[in-house]
């Protein structure tokens, strides 16, 4: 019985199948795990660029909210079902919110900015992630 044993635990067939079991579900769960990373920024980089195509609208002198909201949305590549993107205006005064009809403490028109906000879930193989960004654009 102790030579079985002895020639048992010298017998090297196999060790390298083991390994590779011990190691392909780490290996495996990396892939997937990188992969979901690149997606999900690969998905933030199209929201991003399709509401940099909303503000350019406003920077080459458009003024339609409606124009600039819709050129926006048919820029979005591969966007969730559920992307949408809302634009909104307000003035500010030295930094600070104002009404828009008066003018500043210091005589000054107040500045008139759009911000265009875009919002999706993107759903992922292993993990949902929520898409989510703002621009703003100084139109006076």
């Amino acid at each position: 019985m102790k030579r079985f044993i002895a020639r048992l635990l010298r017998d090297r067939r196999g060790v390298a199948a083991i390994e590779l079991a011990l190691i392909a579900p780490v290996i495996a769960t990396l892939a997937v795990v990188s992969f979901e990373i690149w997606q999900s920024s690969a998905r933030t980089e199209d929201m991003r660029t399709a509401l940099k195509v909303g503000a350019q609208y406003y920077m080459n002198g458009g003024t339609s909210d409606a124009t600039a909201q819709t050129l926006a949305m048919s820029s979005w590549e591969e966007a969730p079902a559920n992307a949408a993107i809302s634009v909104s205006r307000g003035c500010l005064c030295a930094q600070t919110a104002h009404v828009c009809t008066a003018l500043c403490a210091d005589g000054t028109a107040p500045l008139e900015v759009v911000t265009l906000s875009a919002t999706a879930t993107r759903p992922g193989a292993m993990f949902n992630a929520a898409l989510a960004d703002d621009r703003v654009v100084r139109v006076r």
